[in-house]
C-alpha cells in the first residue's frame, strides 16, 4: 500500500455503478482506511484491460474490481491481475456462473442491461408525473412535450386510459371538452397525429357520471346527469374531433387496456412513439 493509501479501481463495461455500490458498501466497514477510488466505465476491449493494468502498475494498485459482462473479458482481467500481482474480485461472474448452472439457461453476455432497465424505469416514472400534471387539461403548456393527447368529454375515460398509458412510458396528456369553454390554442398548435378523441354511448355515460355523483354525495337532480346535457356534450366533442380530423374510439364496451393498446398501435404505426415505450411488460 504505496504511501498508505488504499488504491481501488473499478472496472466496468458499462457505467461501473454496480461495482462502485459493492466496493463502497464493503469500505464501509473499515473506519479510517485511507484509500482513493477510480472508475474506468465502458471498457469492452482487452486492449482497454491492458491499459487498466499498465495503469495499475504504475500507480500501485492495491485492489482491481470489475463488473464485465463477457466471460472472455472476466477471465482475461482475472489473467492479466495474477500476472500483475493484483488483487482482484469478479463482481458478476459467479453469481452470472451460478445461474447458467442452476437455470440451464445461457446469458447473454452484453453489457448494460441492467441500466437499460433502469432507464425504461425512470422514464415509466416521468411519464406518470407527466400524465398527472398534464391530467384534466390542468397544465395545457405540457401537451406539447405529450407523445399522445387524449380529448373527450368528462368521464370518457381520459384519465385512466392516460394513466395507463404512462405506466407503458408513453407520455400522454388530456383535455376535456365542454360546450362552454373554448378548445385550447395549445391543442390547435400540436401535432395531430398525436391526438385521439374518446367518445361514448350517451346512456352509458349517464351512468357513469350517476355513480360518480353518488360517491360525492350529489343527487341526480344534477345537469350534469341529465340525458339532454350529455348529448349536449357528446355532439360538441364529436364536431371538435371532426374538425381536428382525429381518430375516435368509442370507449364504451372497451376495457381501458383495449383502447390503450390501440392507441399504441396507431402511435407505432405513424412512427411517433420515438423508442420511448417502456419496454416492461405489464
Amino acid at each position: 500500500m504505496p504511501g498508505g493509501i488504499f488504491r481501488i479501481f473499478v472496472v466496468s463495461d458499462s457505467t461501473g455503478e454496480t461495482a462502485e455500490l459493492v466496493c463502497k458498501a464493503a469500505l464501509s466497514q473499515f473506519e479510517g482506511l485511507n484509500y482513493t477510488l477510480d472508475k474506468f466505465p465502458s471498457i469492452t476491449s482487452k486492449a482497454n484491460i491492458d491499459e487498466i493494468m499498465n495503469l495499475a502498475l504504475k500507480e500501485g494498485a492495491s485492489l482491481v474490481i470489475y463488473t464485465l459482462a463477457s466471460s472472455a473479458l472476466r477471465e482475461y482481467m482475472m489473467r492479466k491481475a495474477k500476472e500483475a500481482e493484483i488483487f482482484s474480485v469478479d463482481v458478476l461472474g459467479p453469481v452470472i456462473s451460478s445461474i447458467e448452472r442452476v437455470s440451464g439457461m445461457r446469458a447473454k453476455e452484453r453489457p448494460g442491461l441492467l441500466r437499460r432497465m433502469d432507464e425504461a424505469y425512470f422514464r415509466r416514472i416521468r411519464a406518470i408525473e407527466f400524465a398527472v400534471k398534464c391530467d384534466d387539461g390542468r397544465y395545457l403548456p405540457g401537451i406539447k412535450g405529450a407523445d399522445v393527447v387524449l380529448i373527450g368529454v368528462s368521464r370518457s375515460s381520459k384519465t385512466p386510459v392516460s394513466m395507463y398509458l404512462a405506466y407503458r412510458g408513453i407520455f400522454a396528456a388530456n383535455v376535456p371538452l365542454i360546450p362552454e369553454v373554448e378548445v385550447p390554442k395549445e391543442l390547435l398548435e400540436i401535432d395531430r397525429r398525436r391526438i385521439f378523441g374518446l367518445t361514448i354511448h350517451p346512456e352509458k355515460l349517464v351512468q357513469i357520471r350517476q355513480e360518480r355523483l353518488k360517491l360525492m354525495g350529489l343527487g341526480p337532480e344534477v345537469n350534469y346527469v341529465k340525458l339532454e346535457r350529455v348529448l349536449q356534450e357528446l355532439e360538441y366533442a364529436e364536431g371538435v374531433m371532426r374538425r381536428l380530423g382525429v381518430p375516435v374510439i368509442d370507449v364504451t364496451n372497451k376495457a381501458i387496456e383495449e383502447t390503450a393498446h390501440e392507441i399504441i398501435y396507431h402511435l407505432e404505426r405513424r412512427g411517433l412513439l420515438d423508442g420511448r415505450k417502456a419496454d416492461i411488460s405489464v
